[in-house]
């Protein structure tokens, strides 16, 4: 092998400030959510998915099985959401979703956010009374709400 001559495997090594730069901006995504939960209390949690409704980023109060869960149901409904305002409306600058909320009757909002090629659902308590997580199933325990 020449020793001027990099080998292969270096020059795949020589690409590593950008998977640094990767990683500063990963811990800079995760301060940024989580001074969004302590910024706001009602907030029970939030999942990040990416285009193809896959679960990037969740908080730590709700647990991976409950993610996938949400990305899974609320994927679909964010694009027929999407596919039901392009056809209602005739501008597309008026039919872009930027959001949709759905409150139940327990108090709870899901809050679905679209940015570039992310969504960001947020699970929020309206009830103005303390949420008292139930650890097996990842909701509300009986009489929380």
């Amino acid at each position: 092998q020449n020793p001027l001559r990099p080998s292969r495997t270096r020059r795949l090594t020589l690409g590593a400030p950008p998977k640094a730069m990767a990683g500063a901006q990963t811990s800079e995504v995760d301060s940024v959510l989580k001074s969004f939960l302590a910024d706001f209390p009602t907030v029970i949690g939030y999942v990040v998915l990416n285009n193809d409704g896959v679960p990037v980023k969740h908080s730590d109060t709700i647990p991976l099985h409950q993610a996938v869960h949400y990305s899974a149901l609320l994927t679909d409904f964010v694009n027929n959401c999407k596919k039901c305002l392009r056809e209602l409306l005739s501008s597309p600058a008026e039919s872009e979703l930027t959001n949709v909320r759905i409150r139940t009757k327990e108090g709870t909002e899901v809050i679905c956010v679209t940015v570039t090629e992310y969504v960001f659902v947020v699970i929020q308590n309206c009830t103005g009374k303390p949420w008292v997580q139930n650890p097996e199933e990842g909701g509300a325990a009986e009489g929380a709400v």
